[in-house]
């Protein structure tokens, strides 16, 4: 199952998800537990058992009640399920979703940060651009990174200390690179040692990445930023619990303990003397053999062994004759019989117990070895935190060196300004194809004058382009990267919120339409002035007049009461006159040059509004036929020159469409309305001043 839930017995811990009219369907597996296992005191209990705790105030977990309690039930079901010592798991902390920049599951979705938005290889994620560790754990460390980009202003800077001084030591960042990728998943080897699960190879594979560890911290210690010399302090060189495994085990072990060879020659002399009875077993038949033949004068006799019979000598029937007495039979072939006698017998007893007694000692010493590495989970878990840290580090500052990103300054006055700021998974992949290179853009918000950018071009212009990269710019320099651009000022943001391109759940019967303002709904009731809201096409789901008049209502929303930086791509027109009226609002445009019938997109975003959308001319780069771009340029020159739906003019008796409510008022008239003061005017003087706006109006 892709997730385990523990609820408690009783109707609270349905798992099932069902809707009017349809029957219950399991979504996941549910594992139920008696509820005294979520009662506070048992959780509490259990917890400072387990971690030898007097008081799980230190963990900060002092009034949360629902924390310990779910977090005592889940040790509780650990212990029950593994039967083991569970020493390799961390002391547990109390997580609060406003301790990162919080990124929900469509954010995640619409900027491509783990998968590609509409399936496709790997390479359309931001993701994979960043992803140069060397080590499962630095991946692992990554992705948790990209997923909750820190929130606090000392952390970032520590974090973009450390890629700042490892992009500039190149050379030791390929040694360090090099000796990295010589380290195996230290998390998970010490896992299987801690549960008892671990084979030898296993062991044997821990004490191979640690040796590296002291070469890796000598590295560090030549580095001088604050969090670089934390992760030196941080890092064990570990050398009594690498040089236990590595002189206790062979080199190559084999995978199942029970083939035996598992202890290394010379670690316990006991052992060493099994073994060579095992060993020279075969000499000493052979031996035997030479020995018997002589005796018996039969040359064709034979001493040999199999596991049912054990040893045995076998002489031919017409050799039967020269058997000396002492031998006893064991066994009548067709043409042999076999014999033993009480050197055999003896001999064999001794081997036999002597496989036995190696494979009892390899155990014991293996399981001595187990506990004893586990005993040093706490000390192995810290180190590996520290090495999948310093992999990070190393990934991001070889992202910054080969990709020319630069640091990020924060600020504390809300302003966003990105200079030639690009978008990294589409200029990676440019780079990668040869294809035609990526023009950078400039942004710049700020939370008064240039509050809410409405952005406006034609389709494959780069809107959206646009959109995700200033996104993406926020959370690389948040979560401690440097950034595609030439320079970032940016603020420090709680939240991102996206709404971008539409699709239906007909699952739950969500039409595109629902999921569209299902979407924006929750951005408008979470988001804070602290947010970046990314909005693309909100209201083209539905009737065009309804669609405009959601789009301009959600844009004076946000305006006046959200307050949160936001970047809104529409192809409605009408909401560029918003900069006219609402102080906060800018319009910028996507270029594009026209060559007669044709148009090339320049990418470029500049301000001011796009006198139209191009919609035509794209459809036909999309390869609609002639005949329908032809109709559909005559039905669009006729809807221009009226303003209003071509259906009077295409169809005789259709009654004209509704008239834009958003028409241009007459130059002056905006002024005029806006220095009236309500206050003061009188009925009579009202009515006198709607009369001459209508004459006005024509």
């Amino acid at each position: 199952p892709a997730q385990l839930t523990l609820f408690p017995a009783g109707p609270a811990g349905a798992a099932e998800a069902s809707t009017p009219g349809r029957p219950a369907a399991r979504r996941y597996l549910r594992t139920e537990l008696e509820d005294w296992v979520f009662q506070f005191d048992h959780a509490r209990r259990t917890l400072c058992e387990h971690f030898q705790l007097h008081s799980l105030e230190g963990l900060g977990l002092a009034g949360h009640h629902g924390a310990v309690a779910a977090a005592g039930a889940i040790l509780y079901y650990l212990r029950d399920t593994q039967k083991a010592s569970l020493q390799h798991l961390d002391r547990p902390v109390f997580f609060r979703q406003r301790d990162h920049m919080v990124l929900d599951s469509v954010t995640v979705r619409n900027l491509e940060l783990l998968e590609p938005l509409f399936g496709g290889p790997r390479e359309y994620t931001l993701l994979h651009v960043l992803d140069q560790t060397a080590t499962a754990m630095g991946a692992r460390l990554l992705r948790q990174w990209l997923l909750k980009p820190a929130i606090e202003g000392a952390e970032i800077e520590a974090r973009l200390d450390a890629v700042e001084e490892l992009k500039k030591e190149t050379i030791l960042r390929a040694e360090l690179g090099r000796d990295l990728a010589k380290v195996l998943d230290i998390e998970r080897l010490l896992a299987r040692v801690t549960l008892g699960t671990a084979t030898p190879r296993d062991l044997v594979a821990l004490g191979t990445s640690l040796t590296g560890i002291p070469l890796l911290r000598a590295f560090v210690g030549r580095l001088r930023s604050g969090r670089l010399c934390d992760l030196h302090g941080r890092m064990d060189e570990l050398g009594d619990v690498s040089s236990a495994i590595l002189t206790t085990l062979t080199d190559e072990p084999p995978a199942n303990p029970a083939d035996g060879g598992v202890i290394r020659a010379g670690f316990d002399p006991a052992l060493d003397e099994l073994r060579e009875l095992q060993h020279n077993s075969r000499s000493f038949i052979l031996q035997i053999e030479q020995r018997e033949r002589a005796r018996t004068g039969i040359q064709s006799l034979k001493v040999r062994f199999n596991n049912v019979f054990g040893y045995y000598i076998e002489i031919s029937k017409p050799n039967l004759r020269l058997a000396p007495s002492d031998y006893e039979r064991k066994q009548t072939l067709v043409n042999a019989e076999r014999f033993t006698t009480l050197e055999l017998k003896e001999y064999e007893r001794k081997v036999l117990d002597a496989q036995e007694r190696i494979l009892v000692i390899e155990r014991e010493h293996l399981e001595k070895l187990r506990q004893r590495v586990a005993g040093e989970a706490a000390r192995v878990r810290r180190t590996a935190a520290a090495v999948a840290e310093l992999d990070v580090y190393l990934a991001l500052a070889h992202v910054a060196a080969d990709c020319n990103y630069a640091r990020p300054v924060f600020n504390s006055t809300g302003e966003m300004q990105v200079v030639a700021g690009r978008h990294p998974v589409i200029e990676r992949l440019a780079e990668s194809e040869r294809a035609e290179r990526f023009i950078p853009n400039d942004l710049y918000l700020n939370d008064s004058t240039d509050l809410i950018a409405v952005i406006t071009g034609p389709n494959m212009g780069g809107k959206s382009t646009y959109l995700r990269q200033a996104a993406l710019i926020a959370i690389l320099a948040q979560m401690g990267s440097f950034v595609p651009a030439s320079s970032a000022r940016l603020p420090i943001l709680d939240r991102i919120f996206t709404r971008i391109g539409a699709s239906d759940n007909l699952a739950l019967g969500r039409s595109t339409f629902m999921v569209e303002m299902t979407e924006t709904a929750q951005i408008l009731n979470t988001a804070t002035p602290a947010s970046l809201i990314i909005l693309d096409e909100v209201g083209r789901g539905t009737a065009t007049f309804d669609g405009l008049a959601i789009a301009w209502a959600v844009v004076e929303y946000i305006h006046q009461r959200t307050r949160a930086k936001t970047l809104f791509a529409t192809h409605y027109h009408e909401l560029t006159e918003l900069a006219e009226l609402l102080s906060g609002v800018r319009n910028l445009h996507v270029s594009v040059k026209e060559a007669g019938e044709q148009i090339i997109f320049l990418r470029k975003v500049e301000p001011g509004s796009a006198d139209r959308s191009y919609g035509i001319e794209v459809a036909r780069l999309a390869g609609l036929p002639l005949p329908v771009i032809e109709r559909a340029h005559d039905v669009l020159v006729r809807h221009e020159e009226r303003e209003h739906s071509v259906s009077e003019e295409l169809s005789p008796g259709a009654h004209p469409s509704q008239i834009s409510i958003f028409t241009p008022l007459p130059p002056g008239m905006v002024e005029q309305i806006r220095s009236i003061n309500l206050d003061e005017l009188r009925p009579i003087e009202a009515l006198n001043l709607l009369a001459d706006l209508k004459k006005g109006l024509g």
